[in-house]
């Protein structure tokens, strides 16, 4: 619902909806990691705050995984990617594990939009 909720309306790089990607995204990981990958855009295009993510149920570390996958504007690309890989614990093995999905589903479109991240 707050996935649902948070990106109506909005488009990905792609032209689609942008929660068509996030429910494959979700259906491609292993059960542990849907919630996080449900919600893994949430706080970079999303309307939510952590604090209400906690409230509805996020655990510590599916929260700390969001906040791995979250990429800020001003944040290099490379910077980003390496903060995901390099991190440890459980939050980093979530975080690769949605990362790796998410990757996965930008590359398998047809053209990759000028701009995308390399």
């Amino acid at each position: 619902m707050l996935a649902r909720e948070s990106h109506a309306g909005q488009g990905s790089r792609f032209g689609e909806p942008v929660i068509e990607h996030v429910e494959r995204v979700t259906a491609a990981v292993p059960p542990e990691a849907r919630t996080t990958a449900l919600l893994h855009d949430l706080l970079e295009c999303g309307r939510i705050s952590r604090t209400k993510l906690r409230r509805h149920g996020l655990s510590a570390v599916e929260l700390r995984a969001l906040t791995l996958l979250t990429h800020a504007a001003d944040e290099p690309y490379d910077v980003y990617v390496r903060r995901i890989a390099d991190a440890p614990g459980p939050a980093g093995e979530l975080a690769r594990t949605v990362k790796l999905a998410d990757l996965d589903d930008h590359l398998a479109h047809t053209s990759i939009p000028s701009g995308a991240p390399p």
